[in-house]
């Protein structure tokens, strides 16, 4: 056997001596992508740190990649994955300092001691299959799980490099009929560019094995052609495999996705292993994982000098944090391991890349618009929009509502800590109202006015200035619905009784002015890990000429209930029932004259009534839509006319008045709509979320004019129209739209 290389590598001559707070040491690995160094902070903690060269860094879908690999690394834990430390991800060279995971990868580990025993396999894979059921249980997928991806420690495996891990039906980024992963350990529906599954983990996880077992891959190796070929085709080659193994890895390598066992049946049909993983390790093997927990408290090799036909360089100095307008986010970034690899997950970024050419229409898509600026913020679980507050953005993040100014994108660091919920903020547009503090002394609801400045810690207890005595203010489901003029709306709970209410009080003088009865909270379903998300009823208020509606989910089916109050008195003048499946709008499309909803049908209601103005859609090809979904996404109304994802097809225009088609877009090639993200209409452009990121469709030729790579949760734009804000799951991106 060939020795493995040296731990440590020196570092060149123009590697950066410091990133963030971390001395870098040595060289752990470098590829195509980005290089990985040993570093270490002024407390002693040792990482790995991950950079990623500029050049991929500056692409958008790249960049996207890189801050979603974060949530399948929080999902996957420290007992399976390595433990992120620190990440600046919007640096020009963006990094993150993980556990510096101590041992080799799985394809070094067999090239130093040769095939592993059969005990220290089943262990092995009973490790990997719990690693990949955690993924599983929160609805995440691998899609890359191969021998290079995974370290072998003295404690058990660990998974790494979730580059191309995403949520299980989420197509985003990933171009129709393009296979991502690394062609040896694929799937055989993720070789024919299908749905890669739970079951098509297994798969890799059975071909990982085989390797582990007999020092090969079950369909060999050779050009990617051949290789997906043989995936999708041929029998696996389980040559060498020991004989106890082999009946259960032909199951998992089932070409019928049906037939292979799920994760926690693969397990226990693989366990029990070795009472302690290290005793079953070959003497090799323990003896490399030695030799690189010792190499870390050595004195790291010196700096590589200036080559001699090399001109003079200097390491370029960080930029300024403070002109960055970035947080740097302790565990917001990807887990990483102790090498960068340069196949699969690069193949994958680089065949799923949005190519901007729709075949269909015969042009090509202009560039998008560069991002004014960005923001990491962490989106909340409901009601991700942000608020308007004298021309900044009020955001929630999960720990605190943060402030941003518009111009720069910059945030106030922990500002209003304590209200992390954005339910239990509001706003006019110019002054910014929170509920008092749940554990507070007064049980009452009560609404304070929140300072537009920095607040020091430890100071974020405001005073109140109107006191509600008849609800609970130690119920934290209680929401600020919407502040309108003198008048703020609730939901709340009564302090006796248990009624949960929406509630008008006035501003100036602090007094009630009426209730309606209404639906209470769902009681919080636990998630992976027992964590339990608190979540407000789905209930929604908007303003409209002569009255306030309400739009209420109710709590048990598809059902939405729609009604118009009074606005003096809150007397219900009408009320309406309509079947909506899916998401809520944070506000319902309305105009002077109706309020919108797209359901199985597009569909407005008269605000004078309730009665249907008109109905558009029945017995229409839409497309292909799975049953119990909206075939008509949520609409947006603008200048009289409104605009809806219509099934699969792309976006309807019709005239607001009577219902009758304007126009229709004709969208790229490849194009899956997102119907459950609300659309934004401006005066040339109507933009949309779809499984590519977001793009803007021209209001005259009707077709897609650029398209921006994201995930967006949700689209918002300012009062003048002047940004689009694009909500992910960790970042907020203001793209100039006039």
């Amino acid at each position: 056997m060939h020795p493995l290389p040296a731990p440590l590598a020196p570092l060149t001559h123009d590697d950066p001596g410091q990133l963030g707070d971390y001395r870098l040491l040595a060289r752990l690995g470098s590829g195509g992508m980005g290089t990985v160094y040993l570093a270490r902070a002024a407390g002693g903690r040792t990482v790995a740190l991950k950079t990623v060269h500029a050049r991929i860094a500056a692409d958008t879908a790249f960049r996207t990649r890189f801050r979603l690999e974060s949530d399948a690394a929080r999902v996957i834990g420290d007992r399976y994955g390595a433990r992120v430390f620190d990440a600046d991800p919007l640096a020009p060279t963006p990094w993150l300092a993980t556990e510096y995971v101590i041992g080799p990868r799985l394809d070094e580990a067999v090239r130093l001691g040769g095939p592993l025993p059969e005990a220290l396999v089943r262990a092995l894979g009973a490790g990997l299959a719990q690693a990949l059921g955690q993924l599983h249980r929160s609805d995440v997928v691998h899609r890359d799980l191969k021998p290079s991806n995974i370290m072998v420690t003295a404690a058990g495996p660990k998974v790494i490099d979730f580059g191309i891990a995403r949520a299980l039906g989420d197509q985003r980024l990933t171009s129709t009929g393009a296979a991502a992963g690394t062609p040896a350990y694929m799937s055989p529906e993720q070789a024919g560019g299908l749905e890669h599954t739970p079951a098509g983990d297994v798969f890799a996880l059975a071909g990982v094995l085989v390797f582990a077992a007999c020092g090969h891959g079950p369909f060999g190796g050779g050009q990617a052609a051949d290789l997906l070929y043989r995936v999708r085709y041929a029998e696996p080659d389980l040559t060498g495999v020991p004989a106890g193994l082999a009946a259960l890895l032909a199951r998992c390598l089932s070409k019928d996705p049906e037939l292979r066992p799920g994760t926690a049946e693969l397990a226990q049909l693989l366990g029990p292993g070795p009472a302690a993983f290290a005793d079953a390790l070959p003497q090799p093997v323990l003896a490399d994982i030695a030799r690189r927990a010792a190499a870390v408290w050595q004195d790291p090799p010196p700096r590589l000098p200036v080559p001699a036909t090399a001109p003079d360089t200097v390491p370029p100095a960080e930029p300024d944090l403070s002109r960055r307008r970035m947080l740097r986010l302790s565990g917001a970034a990807v887990v990483a391991g102790t090498a960068l690899t340069a196949g699969g997950g690069w193949w994958a970024w680089r065949a799923s890349r949005p190519r901007g050419k729709p075949a269909k229409t015969g042009t090509e898509l202009a560039a998008a618009p560069q991002a004014s600026w960005w923001s990491d913020v962490w989106a909340p679980p409901v009601m991700p929009e942000p608020l308007w507050v004298n021309g900044t953005l009020a955001i929630a993040d999960r720990t605190a509502i943060r402030t941003i100014n518009t111009d720069t994108g910059r945030q106030l660091p922990a500002y209003y800590k304590g209200y992390e919920d954005r339910w239990r903020i509001g706003t006019d547009g110019k002054i910014f109202y929170g509920l008092g503090a749940e554990d507070s002394l007064d049980k009452a609801v009560t609404l304070c006015v929140l300072p537009q400045r920095s607040v020091e810690p430890g100071k974020e207890v405001f005073p109140p200035f109107m006191s509600l005595p008849a609800y609970d203010g130690t119920q934290v489901l209680t929401q600020i619905l919407c502040v309108d003029g003198d008048t703020v709306y609730l939901h709340a709970k009564a302090a006796s009784g248990g009624q949960w209410s929406v509630v008008a009080a006035s501003v100036k003088s602090g007094k009630e002015l009426w209730r309606q009865p209404s639906t209470a909270p769902k009681p919080p379903a636990p998630t992976t890990n027992n964590v339990k998300v608190r979540q407000p009823a789905v209930i929604r208020l908007r303003p409209v000429r002569d009255g306030v509606l309400l739009w209420q989910r109710l709590e048990r089916g598809d059902d939405v209930r729609l009604s118009l109050h009074d606005t003096a008195t809150g007397a219900e003048r009408w009320t309406t029932t309509v079947t909506a499946p899916g998401a809520t709008p944070d506000q319902p499309a309305t105009d002077d004259e109706h309020v919108y909803v797209g359901a199985a049908e597009l569909q407005a209601l008269r605000l004078q009534d309730g009665k249907p103005a008109w109905s558009f859609g029945a017995g229409r090809d839409v497309g292909r839509v799975p049953d119990k979904q909206r075939r008509y996404g949520l609409p947006t109304v603008r200048d009289g006319v409104v605009h809806a994802v219509e099934g699969s097809l792309g976006i309807v225009a019709l005239d607001a008045r009577t219902g009758t088609e304007r126009w229709r877009e004709t969208p790229p090639e490849g194009t899956v709509p997102n119907r459950e993200t609300a659309l934004v209409a401006t005066a040339g452009h109507v933009y949309a979320a779809d499984t590519q990121g977001v793009r803007a469709v021209d209001t005259r030729t009707h077709r897609t004019a650029w398209r921006y790579a994201s995930q967006a949760l949700a689209l918002t734009t300012d009062p003048t129209a002047g940004f689009l804000y694009i909500r992910e799951q960790s970042r907020l991106t203001a793209l100039p739209i006039t």
